[in-house]
């Protein structure tokens, strides 16, 4: 696991366009934290600071807030919940982060990474990720950064599936129906894989 990400913000008083227009003039973001027992805090952050937490912890990490209010640091867990980018410029117009407990689960989607080169492909095959990211849950100080699959010994036609993936103890993999995240296709491109399991 890597280490938790943290971002400095500031509780604000004031709400509606003219405040916000006035923050982001100031290179600030506006944006509200919010948890299932009734928290509703609205804040400002620093524009490049927040870009840079997002870059490390996407919409799968928890990030830990530090917000100022009234001089006092309280601090919360939290997942970035919405992210609104400005149309034309380098900028973040507002931002949403949703809290969560350490002691409950969350779901997250995980991006898929593979080691190796598998057989197939050494055959003239051609190794195809069906599904980039994948949904998990657990509990978020075990929320791993990445699932990482070796492909060494997959042959032309073989799949791995969602129920296959090599997942840390405690994290669980989320489907209805069991799906072929990868397999070694053809050089045709043919499209072994994307058929379920009925």
């Amino acid at each position: 696991m890597s280490e938790v990400t943290s971002l400095q913000l500031t509780q604000r008083a004031e709400r509606g366009k003219g405040p916000c227009a006035r923050l982001r003039s100031q290179g600030l973001v506006p944006g509200v934290f919010y948890n299932s027992k009734g928290e509703n805090i609205s804040f400002s952050v620093d524009n490049m600071a927040l870009g840079k937490a997002f870059e490390k912890v996407r919409y799968s990490k928890m990030i830990e807030l530090h917000i100022d209010v009234d001089g006092q640091i309280e601090k919360r867990n939290a997942l970035f919940k919405k992210l609104v980018s400005h149309p034309v410029k380098r900028r973040y117009d507002h931002v949403d982060f949703v809290g969560i407990d350490l002691d409950k689960e969350v779901q997250v989607t995980i991006p898929v990474e593979t080691t190796g080169r598998a057989k197939g492909v050494v055959l003239g095959g051609r190794l195809e990720i069906f599904e980039e990211r994948v949904m998990v849950r657990c509990l978020p100080a075990m929320i791993p950064d990445s699932i990482v699959v070796d492909v060494t010994e997959l042959d032309i036609a073989d799949k791995v599936f969602v129920d296959q993936l090599p997942l840390p103890e405690g994290v669980k993999a989320v489907y209805d129906r069991n799906y072929a995240v990868l397999a070694v296709v053809t050089s045709r491109g043919a499209k072994a894989g994307e058929e379920e399991i009925q």
